[in-house]
């Protein structure tokens, strides 16, 4: 009768920490969608310039584009790139050519 009990009690255990993990897994889906959504919005802000007809402001246009991807990436890889050991990101930097 004691190991019923035991049996139990883990299988309980078991099913919360299986409930607990669905629950980071929605947490981590919600997550990704909106980093996903983000993104897309921020790629048709760039492709917006790419298309709009003032050929004069070229280069400002090169510099807002080289902006948003600089921010976002940034972002990204501090989301991403996570040194466990010491919980500081690893940054990346890209290369400013408009500067």
């Amino acid at each position: 009768m004691f190991r019923k009990q035991n049996e139990g009690v883990t299988v309980r255990q078991l099913e919360n920490e299986i409930e607990q993990l669905k629950q980071i897994i929605k947490r981590k889906d919600r997550e990704i969608e909106d980093i996903k959504t983000e993104c897309a919005g921020q790629f048709r802000k760039i492709g917006d310039l790419c298309f709009c007809n003032d050929y004069d402001g070229k280069l400002n246009k090169l510099r807002t584009i080289n902006e948003i991807a600089q921010d976002n990436f940034s972002a990204l890889v501090k989301d991403m790139v996570i040194d466990k050991t010491s919980s500081k990101a690893k940054i990346i930097e890209l290369s400013h050519p408009l500067k």
